[in-house]
């Protein structure tokens, strides 16, 4: 029978403490380098600053706070521990307040608006709003907003503008005709507030959907119906008028051919005298004078 060999695992391996021991001379000689190395790639990882396409960054120093200058598009290097670079989205983009299982365009950022307006009537507004930050006063955006400026200014400043402008208006004037209006003084008063304080640069302001109180839209709908049929009685009358109007063409125009005849026959009496042959024919027994009647 073959004996099986067990390894010893309680005799101490010479072999270990001479390898342990290298690896302490090692790092004794060239923790220097490590050291060298690490710092190296800290300092070159925060000294370097990308700006890709459409974006500019802010800088802030822990010695004079913001700067006022902007990075463009590009490789910067800037001072590591010292300035800190922020980065800055300035393309047009747009934002959308909707309900949130409806498709949409843009980036949703709230739900749609609920306001009042003028007689009460509550009315539920969806819509888009397209802006970016100015990028030449990005740094003042940066001192007195922050990064999170959509939600710290944009997001509540158009339900603000929204309802105090809809607050103006009857729900009438919502559902009809001053719509567009409506939309345009909010995108005017959205752009001068925005732009003026806070540097965002609004675009447009768009209304996705209208959405009116259960009361209101079955007025509505009664209305369409009944206008509907306003407009089918119509038709029905122009319909008639059109056929009283031909029937009466037609009786002037007969009764001005049979006056065209008789003026005719009058100033032509030989002219009865020919359709009389005309009518009897050879049937006729009668001679025709110059004396007949």
């Amino acid at each position: 029978m073959k004996e099986v060999e067990v390894p010893d695992y309680f005799t101490p391996n010479p072999k270990r403490p001479l390898e342990a021991d290298r690896l302490i001379e090692f790092l004794r000689k060239f923790w220097g380098y490590f050291l060298t190395a690490i710092f190296l790639l800290m300092f070159l990882s925060g000294s370097i600053v990308r700006v890709g396409a459409g974006e500019r960054a802010v800088l802030f120093n822990i010695f004079g706070g913001v700067e006022k200058r902007i990075l463009g598009e590009g490789i910067h290097i800037i001072a590591p521990f010292i300035q800190k670079a922020t980065v800055y989205d300035v393309k047009q983009a747009t934002y959308s307040f909707a309900s949130e299982d409806q498709n949409s365009q843009g980036h949703i950022v709230g739900g749609e608006i609920h306001s009042l307006t003028s007689d009460g009537q509550k009315v539920d507004i969806e819509l888009s709003v397209r802006l970016r930050p100015v990028p030449d006063k990005l740094w003042l955006l940066h001192k007195h907003i922050g990064p999170n400026y959509l939600y710290k200014i944009v997001v509540p400043k158009t339900r603000t503008v929204l309802r105090e402008v809809l607050a103006a208006y009857p729900v009438e004037d919502v559902y009809s005709g001053k719509r567009q209006e409506i939309q345009n003084m909010i995108q005017d008063f959205l752009k001068k507030d925005l732009e003026k304080k806070y540097f965002i640069e609004v675009e447009e302001i768009l209304f996705r959907n209208v959405k009116f109180s259960k009361e209101f839209q079955d007025a509505i709908d009664r209305k369409q119906q009944a206008y509907q049929e306003f407009l089918k009685m119509e038709y029905v009358v122009a319909g008639e008028r059109a056929k009283k109007d031909a029937k009466i063409s037609q009786a002037e125009g007969e009764a001005k051919a049979i006056n065209l005849r008789v003026n005719a026959l009058r100033s032509n009496p030989d002219f009865i005298r020919y359709r009389r042959a005309q009518v009897f024919g050879k049937r006729a027994k009668l001679i025709f004078t110059d004396n007949f009647d």
